[in-house]
């Protein structure tokens, strides 16, 4: 038995959010693993419980990136805090170092869709 895992889009500004979702029930709800906050303050991980995304009045998109075996669920937590939130990025609107690349919930997803990939997690 397996779960679908999608990438979820909100709306936000000046990006939109990103996260995971695991889909572990009939109607489309699930768990969602993500980071929160912004580069103001920095994030943290922010994973909970889900309803339907598609009704969240800021929902943007959903896209199949894969599935997981249903007993591989508990392994995803470890996984993706492997990947640290982003930290405090700016004071004010000042950069705390310009040489790095800002990081925002999409780096962070997009790498932790690539540690559930290397880990044999999600299957694509």
């Amino acid at each position: 038995m397996s779960y679908n895992v999608y990438l979820v889009e909100g709306i936000g500004a000046p990006r939109n959010h990103h996260s995971i979702i695991i889909e572990k029930n009939p109607d489309g709800s699930g768990y969602i693993f993500q980071v929160t906050g912004d580069v103001q303050r920095g994030m943290e991980f922010g994973h909970k419980n889900t309803n339907v995304p598609e009704e969240s009045a800021s929902f943007a998109s959903r896209k199949q990136i894969g599935t997981m075996l249903i007993t591989d669920f508990d392994r995803i937590q470890s996984i993706v805090e492997s990947i640290e939130p982003p930290a405090k990025q700016f004071n004010g609107p000042k950069r705390i170092n310009p040489r790095e690349p800002l990081r925002r919930c999409q780096e962070w997803t997009a790498d932790a869709i690539q540690a559930l990939k290397n880990e044999g997690v999600l299957r694509t």
